[in-house]
């Protein structure tokens, strides 16, 4: 169905609403196609100056410089003409005679605004959650916590996980005999070595805590087993260590050495705390095992749980000594010094 079939009283309606909605606003050109020969419509509403016979277009708006004159019809969307006014510029060619149509879109154009605002801000909120992600979790990590792949609920989900605890031997003493700046700064520099050999190998920073960390590996699907994982941190661990303490000693600087212990086992991984302050943790026996082997690892030792080794196959490799760990009892422990 045409315009032209629809009733007249049909057609006087649709344009009341529509037609007058959009404020138009129509100019004819003059054989020259640049100069202004009338006009009508709702000119004081789209000018500031009304449009007068023999004035240029292009002084009435300033997008139409270089399209003028012009014998093929063309639009130009979403045209601000003046503040809080934005137009759709329609540029009809019609019997040799060229026509400019200005129809008022201002309230469909700042409601598209907004929304692109809004975009750019969740983008803007995005790219820094991810940036904090990433600094907490490792890049791997925080993709998929971003795009929604990887989720955390308060009711906890049971999963096969590897603890690693890592802690600075010592550090007490160091921090009683340095000034606090020295104590941060020395801190600062060894958690660096700590920490990005986690994150390398897809693991959560689950805590800090002080002079060491605690961290889970396992969390994301992978075609390595999360004791893997770990471990293979702990020797990059120990290698970046090693390599600091090695620079230190040139400078004639102190050395600190770390202790780490390794864990794997069922655990309950989920969300706790107030609604307002939540933090994402793991729960199970292996934790506090994990917990108990960084305490007694001795410096640049790994200490490992029984399951821990026999997933890595190196329960004939690494020496073996029975531990009588407090709350938990005597259990085989697998130490390895790099």
């Amino acid at each position: 169905m045409t315009l032209s079939t629809l009733p007249k009283p049909v057609y006087r309606n649709i344009a009341a609403r529509n037609i007058k909605a959009l404020s138009p606003t129509w100019i004819k050109l003059a054989e020259d196609g640049c100069t202004i020969e009338s006009s009508g419509g709702d000119c004081q509403d789209c000018f500031s100056t009304p449009p007068r016979p023999g004035d240029s277009a292009t002084e009435l708006c300033d997008a139409l410089h270089g399209l003028l004159p012009f014998h093929d019809s063309f639009d130009l969307p979403q045209i601000q003409l003046k503040e809080n006014l934005h137009v759709d510029i329609y540029a009809v060619y019609e019997k040799k005679t060229a026509w400019l149509i200005f129809s008022d879109v201002t309230d469909a154009t700042l409601q598209t605004l907004r929304y692109q605002q809004t975009a750019n801000d969740l983008i803007l909120l995005r790219e820094k959650q991810g940036r904090v992600l990433d600094r907490y979790l490792g890049q791997e990590v925080a993709e998929r916590v971003s795009s929604g792949l990887l989720q955390f609920d308060t009711a906890g989900e049971r999963k096969t996980i590897a603890t690693l605890f890592v802690d600075i031997r010592e550090f007490t003493a160091f921090n009683e005999s340095h000034d606090a700046q020295v104590v941060m700064h020395t801190l600062n520099i060894y958690m660096e070595c700590m920490l990005q050999p986690i994150l390398n190998s897809s693991g959560i920073i689950d805590k800090i805590t002080g002079d060491g960390a605690m961290a889970v590996f396992g969390v994301l699907p992978s075609p390595t087993h999360c004791s893997q994982l770990a471990f293979q941190a702990a020797l990059e661990i120990m290698k970046r260590v090693n390599e600091l303490n090695h620079q230190l000693s040139l400078n004639d600087l102190e050395r600190l050495e770390i202790g780490i212990g390794i864990g794997t086992g069922d655990a309950v991984l989920g969300i706790i705390g107030a609604h307002n302050r939540r933090a994402f943790t793991v729960l199970g026996k292996h934790v506090n095992l994990a917990s108990r082997l960084e305490a007694k690892a001795g410096p640049g030792e790994i200490l490992m749980d029984e399951m821990t080794c026999k997933t890595l196959n190196f329960t004939d490799t690494f020496s073996s000594t029975d531990y009588e760990l407090k709350g938990i009892g005597k259990v085989k422990v697998y130490s390895h010094k790099p």
